[in-house]
């Protein structure tokens, strides 16, 4: 497919513009005492009828993840969606594709922003995204990372994702990692950033620490990490998100 010719003087803009695919992150808690619940309709969307119905929505390669935030567990859904069907439609077509998702308004709690769209599930402020390694094999590993954004460095935090240095990018690619996603959402009076990627190496641990002792990466993250404040308890910068129905193994990753 052609891409679009520009549109608009923003990056976000003329790329939602182009025709290509979108990264979505949706957002909602669960409702008290219905975790298990929440958590058994999730695995299920990985079932061959739910997968079928997601794909002819234009949703693919989805997965589940959740952690414990502020005394509360909260679930997010990532997927990628076609390009050229509406962006902002995503978390719609999301919540009537599958007969596993019509179950989960059950057990969740709506973030009080998707009630004002007119869903119960958040699309949450989608403010990087980086291909990466562009290969068309599975990922041997899914990731979701958590922290927050100080809110005197927001809007630097947010400068630097529209200027992503280009070493940063290719140390991303020479790592064997792509489809790095960094999703905003305020929930309480914290602003919580939602980092996914993918890795589709072999070596996880080697391609790790040739990204951290890269120095443009060091420089990087001198930066990054001043704009961040870990969930309380957190020992770092970033903690994990527990992957639905799957294992993670932890790791280091920044940005």
């Amino acid at each position: 497919m052609a891409a679009a010719p520009l549109r608009a003087f923003s990056p976000y803009e003329n790329y939602l513009h182009s025709g290509r695919t979108t990264h979505v992150g949706l957002l909602a808690q669960a409702a008290e005492g219905r975790e298990a619940e929440l958590l058994d309709a999730l695995r299920a969307l990985g079932e061959r009828e739910n997968t079928e119905s997601l794909s002819r929505a234009g949703i693919e390669s989805v997965s589940a993840f959740h952690r414990e935030i502020g005394g509360a567990m909260w679930a997010v859904v990532y997927f990628a969606y076609e390009g050229g069907r509406d962006y902002l439609s995503a978390a719609k077509a999301f919540e009537q594709a599958a007969p596993a998702v019509e179950h989960l308004a059950e057990w969740t709690v709506p973030h009080p922003r998707a009630e004002r769209h007119g869903t119960h599930w958040l699309q949450m402020e989608w403010i990087n995204y980086i291909r990466g390694r562009d290969v068309p094999a599975p990922p041997k590993d899914r990731l979701m990372i958590v922290t927050t954004l100080k809110p005197e460095k927001e809007q630097k935090y947010r400068t630097l994702h529209q200027t992503v240095w280009p070493g940063v990018v290719d140390q991303l690619m020479r790592s064997n990692n792509r489809n790095l996603s960094i999703f905003l959402a305020t929930l309480g009076d914290e602003l919580v950033e939602f980092l996914y990627l993918e890795y589709v190496g072999d070596d996880r641990e080697a391609d790790e620490a040739m990204s951290q002792s890269d120095e443009i990466n060091q420089r990087w993250w001198q930066l990054t990490d001043a704009c961040q404040k870990p969930l309380p308890g957190v020992d770092g910068i970033w903690d994990l998100m527990t992957p639905v129905g799957g294992g993670v193994e932890d790791s280091d990753l920044r940005d």
